[in-house]
């Protein structure tokens, strides 16, 4: 790294000690203030309205009345997709093209979530022996969507404890409060929803209590209750007439979550402010229960004085999956996982003003620690140490970080500094002889030769600047650069399918540097009193180095390494799925859009993504002849979403529209390895169509408002970009020459009816 060109950066941002507001500093409760803290003209603009005042990539909406799944509600967002796995039961955010621990660094109330999901075989098989599926792994967040209030998300610009570890962004979920279950002229209140669908949707349901009261002098108390749970079928009825339970992947693939959540709020002035809060999932679904358990204490402390205001959140999660008794993971049997992860984040905001000059200066750190554990039982030792299920290992990240928004008239100077010090640690087992080889893998490169306790550390430094300019509401334009960095994961570098022979303790952390170029649009009373236009334009390009992906090695005869699988002189069956750093910079590039218009009668909003990228597939992600450990995760060509509307009888009765357009999007080859291939490939899925949602709904009053939802208005029938069960082995066979046929069976649900209500006194 230039350390010089560093250093210009820590002077520019100490230079901020002249002192800014907006955007990206706030800590702890950092989207609520970024979102909150905005001017407001005529009627109190939406959660997604207030993101056009904030220059950058930033993306957010409110909570969820269209009756839209979570997965929909994330991919309407400009730059923001999900990877879709159904053995998970979670979701997965996906920043352009990419996602996972590290490279999104997805929260729930501003914690890092860390639960790396496995599931079993689909019918405790072994890979895809009788059209079965082996397992499949990802990262994703256990949540329950009727506890969700909003989404933010920001692309490319990494700042402060929600940018450390989060190579392409990062996307917080907010949960209900105390304050979104009592009146604010009661004391007590009651907030329940019920939702009902056809087509295998099912039933859900969420009742939560609450009371608050004026304390002390100046402060309050408040407390609240809330229990959530619903039952969904993996058998649907498709577009095409047939129902899916004729396709391999339904089996295991019910769920019947449930999930709790508890909030304390102690308020002793206007001072202080301590939120405790506890929450609780479980699911079952893939051949086993999972359960996520978070705790987290939040301090805030804001007196008079500009030069303090400062927040503490402390949080421990525990993520664990406890395997059914038929079944298997491969051969392994009496399988059990467990994560635990433990956050630190102390910050403070200080503001000074001096002449025409407005500083904001955010000063922090954050730890964090992250372990996972797992038993399991093997046919033997070898199977049990060959088997790349949940790698065992600990990461520990430690930050500080500087960010300064110096504002001068019109113009905002945001600039930040970010040290990371990263650490994975692990056990290597030692290396073994390759039995009629004529060397031992040990002279091979396997290292240490004997097993070792091993512990992969880097530090860096992430600067970050961008520079926005508040010409008039119709133009706003930005423009940033920002480096960001992620450390390996532990399932990456004790990677164990030939046990230390796939390890790799040298991998580095991936580097990724990051341009933005862009306007922000808003202006209010255009066509009519109190309405709203806001556009923003984003376009980028991502630079990333040292990009982590797993390639095939294969051994000869006389001790060489080749990665050719056709390789006439090859040892045995040696096959190590290694995780590699690429030689090449990745390269991504793109352009987001996103509009809205409000008024009181009319309202449309309109999301739009195009990216290229050139990211390599994981030879280990296959289901069949790889180990299923990730998925293909780069976007569409390009997508978007268009909601059309209308409000009638004072604003009570809303009937909208969705339009959700994906465009070419890819598959990987549900055969897995192909034999002339140094990895997996992919291939397109067939087109799919404009897919049409219908919504409306009605507010009888202050405590009640009912929905109602069609979905797949036209019955189409299609695939869903980027499910992981779009390339199982149901998914291709052979003709009579053994010629591979290939199907795309894995269609999403045809039309759907949802009926619901929420009911808060």
């Amino acid at each position: 790294m230039n350390y010089s060109i560093i250093s210009r950066f820590i002077a520019l941002v100490c230079c901020g000690l002249l002192p800014a507001t907006g955007g990206y500093t706030d800590q702890g409760s950092q989207d609520e203030l970024q979102l909150d803290d905005l001017k407001v003209l005529g009627l109190p603009r939406t959660t997604s309205q207030k993101t056009f005042s904030i220059p950058g990539a930033v993306s957010a909406v409110g909570e969820n009345r269209k009756m839209q799944s979570l997965d929909s509600v994330v991919r309407a967002l400009p730059g923001t997709f999900t990877n879709i796995n159904p053995t998970q039961g979670t979701v997965s955010v996906n920043i352009r093209g990419m996602t996972g621990f590290g490279r999104v660094n997805t929260m729930v109330d501003d914690v890092p979530q860390t639960f790396y999901g496995t599931s079993s075989n689909s019918s405790s098989k072994y890979h895809s022996e009788n059209g079965g599926y082996g397992p499949s792994s990802q990262f994703g967040v256990m949540i329950d969507p009727n506890f969700l209030t909003g989404i933010s998300v920001t692309r490319g610009f990494s700042q402060g404890a929600q940018g450390v570890n989060a190579l392409n962004g990062h996307s917080n979920l907010r949960t209900i409060g105390v304050d979104d279950v009592v009146f604010a002229d009661s004391n007590i209140g009651l907030l329940s929803k019920y939702n009902y669908g056809t087509n295998g949707l099912g039933k859900n349901a969420m009742l939560a209590v609450a009371a608050k009261q004026s304390a002390f002098d100046s402060g309050s108390i408040g407390a609240m209750l809330a229990y959530s749970g619903g039952k969904e079928k993996a058998n649907y009825k498709r577009g095409d007439g047939t129902h899916s339970i004729q396709n391999d992947y339904v089996r295991r693939l019910d769920q019947s979550p449930r999930s709790w959540l508890a909030k304390f709020d102690l308020s002793p002035s206007a001072l202080h402010k301590i939120e405790l809060a506890a929450r609780g999932y479980q699911n079952s679904v893939g051949g086993r229960q999972t359960k996520n358990s978070n705790y987290y204490l939040r301090y805030k402390f804001d007196p008079a004085s500009p030069l303090i205001d400062f927040t503490l959140l402390g949080a421990y999660t525990d993520n664990r999956q406890l395997y059914d008794s038929d079944a298997n993971i491969w051969q392994l049997d009496k399988a059990k996982t467990d994560n635990r992860s433990y956050y630190l984040d102390i910050n403070n905001i200080s503001t000074l003003h001096w002449q025409d000059f407005t500083s904001r200066l955010t000063l922090g750190s954050s730890v964090m620690t992250n372990t996972y554990a797992k038993k399991a039982l093997g046919v033997n030792k070898d199977n049990y140490d060959y088997t790349p299920f949940s790698p065992v290992g600990r990461q520990t990240i430690y930050s500080l970080y500087l960010i300064n928004e110096l504002t001068y008239q019109n113009f905002t100077l945001n600039t930040g500094l970010t040290y990371v010090d990263g650490t994975v640690r692990g056990h290597k087992g030692s290396c073994h002889a390759l039995g009629n080889s004529d060397n031992s893998f040990a002279d091979l490169g396997c290292f240490p030769k004997n097993a070792a306790s091993m512990k992969l550390n880097n530090k860096s430094l992430q600067p970050s600047v961008m520079l926005s300019w508040d010409l008039n509401p119709w133009f706003k334009p930005f423009i940033s650069y920002s480096q960001s960095t992620r450390i390996p994961n532990t399932q990456e570098v004790f990677f164990n399918n030939e046990g230390s022979g796939s390890m790799n303790p040298y991998l580095k952390p991936e580097k990724a540097k990051t341009y933005q170029i862009g306007f922000n649009s808003e202006k209010e009373n255009i066509f009519t009193d109190n309405d709203f236009l806001g556009f923003k334009l984003t376009a980028y390009v991502n630079h990333i180095k040292n990009y982590i992906h797993s390639q095939s090695f294969y051994i000869t005869r006389s001790g060489t390494r080749i990665t050719d699988l056709n390789h006439p002189d090859l040892y045995g069956d040696f096959h190590a799925q290694m995780y590699i750093n690429a030689l090449n910079p990745i390269k991504h590039r793109g352009i987001e859009i996103a509009l809205e218009y409000d008024s009181d009668t009319l309202f449309a909003n309109l999301s739009y993504s195009r990216q290229k990228t050139t990211l390599p597939l994981d030879v280990s992600s296959s289901i069949g002849t790889g180990f299923g450990t990730t998925s293909l995760t780069y976007l569409p060509e390009d997508y978007g979403t268009l909601t059309l509307g209308g409000r009638f009888f004072e604003r009570d009765l809303t009937i909208g529209s969705i339009f959700k357009y994906t465009g070419k999007s890819r598959r990987e080859v549900p055969n897995g390895l192909e034999v002339d291939k140094y990895g997996n490939d992919s291939q397109a899925l067939p087109k799919i169509p404009i897919i049409i949602d219908l919504y409306a709904t009605y507010r009888l009053n202050k405590h009640v408002l009912l929905k109602a939802s069609v979905q797949n208005l036209s019955n189409k029938n299609y695939v869903d970009a980027l499910n992981s069960l779009n390339s199982t082995g149901s998914q291709v066979g052979t003709d009579k020459d053994d010629n591979y046929v290939y199907s795309f069976t894995n269609s999403a649900r045809g039309r759907t009816f949802l009926l619901g209500a929420e009911i808060r006194f």
